[in-house]
């Protein structure tokens, strides 16, 4: 049997040729395969052991509640159940102890009262206008009260400075005041200073009426007059300066308003002339002398007299000297 060679350049040859060849190649990869050794696999790595949370355990002895006492019916019947049965209470639990804050009291308001008080008062000592700056020297002598609260007590000191009014002759005192307390309470030696003027008391006790002149500004008192000569001499000098001048030589002289007499130059002149002016020097310092101390206004010691207070009275305002705080303040434990 003969090969033909045609048979290969065939479609049916190329076919069974291909297939052939794709035949001989699995067979020969197959067989590669099954020489070559199979590869050994990693060795797997242990992994971390987890870390696990601590755990404390606290053991502690358990209340043990005490047994009842058995009553006197069922002592006999539970005697034994009694003593063998142990109750166990449940853990109790820890008291918490905190302090409550402490309740402070509530801070006191200062006393005030509104503007225009009449604070009831009274001189102690005598005052004399002859003197620059009289010093008014006064006692509350009645309490002053506001909205139920003590303003001023009785007893307080009240300070201030006068001056004479000559048109109404009357001692004015106005502008600041100084209040001081002098009672034997913790405030004593407080003080507080107010603007107020004085004003004159008139009340009678026997009739409890009130007088005319109540409420008008200034004190009232006595007027003494300490001119004694003085008029006497003003005029006296007055009047002799007039009649030098009136003495003197003259002589006529014609003037364009008509004739005038006017003084000669003599020696009498002179010493007229000189005399009639020292003697007008003389009547005009008198003068001013009667003007300045021709009298003077005294009030006596006990001068009923209100302190009218021009401004509100918050004591708040008030303030005491540091010793006498630090001698106040109560000493801490």
């Amino acid at each position: 049997m003969k090969f033909n060679r045609d048979f290969l350049t065939s479609g049916t040859g190329q076919v069974l040729l291909v297939g052939a060849v794709l035949l001989l190649g699995v067979l020969a990869v197959r067989w590669q395969n099954q020489r070559r050794p199979a590869p050994a696999l990693p060795a797997a790595k242990a992994a971390p052991s987890p870390v696990l949370p601590k755990t404390l355990t606290r053991e502690g002895a358990r209340f043990v509640k005490p047994p009842t006492p058995p009553s006197p019916v069922a002592s006999n019947a539970t005697t034994t159940t009694a003593t063998a049965a142990k109750i166990e209470a449940p853990r109790a639990m820890p008291l918490l102890i905190v302090a409550a804050p402490r309740a402070l009291p509530p801070v006191p308001v200062a006393p005030s009262a509104p503007f225009g008080r009449l604070i009831p008062c009274e001189t102690v000592v005598a005052l004399e206008s002859n003197r620059l700056d009289t010093p008014v020297i006064g006692l509350v002598t009645a309490d002053v009260w506001h909205d139920g609260q003590l303003v001023i007590p009785a007893g307080a000191e009240v300070h201030g400075r006068a001056a004479l009014d000559r048109t109404r002759e009357r001692l004015a005192v106005q502008g600041e005041w100084k209040i001081v307390w002098r009672t034997p309470t913790a405030d004593n030696g407080t003080e507080i200073a107010v603007q107020g003027l004085a004003l004159d008391r008139e009340f009678d006790a026997g009739t409890e009426r009130f007088g005319e002149r109540d409420g008008s500004a200034g004190l009232r008192g006595q007027i003494v007059k300490t001119n004694d000569d003085r008029e006497l001499k003003l005029f006296a000098a007055t009047f002799l300066a007039t009649a030098t001048a009136a003495l003197q030589e003259v002589r006529p002289t014609a003037g364009l308003l008509g004739d005038a007499s006017v003084p000669t130059a003599t020696a009498r002149n002179a010493v007229l002339a000189g005399t009639g002016a020292v003697l007008r020097e003389q009547a005009q310092a008198i003068r001013e002398a009667i003007a300045r101390d021709g009298f003077y206004l005294r009030v006596p010691a006990g001068k009923p007299f209100y302190l009218y207070v021009t401004q509100t009275l918050d004591l708040s305002q008030a303030r005491r000297s540091p010793s006498l705080a630090h001698r106040a303040a109560p000493s801490r434990p």
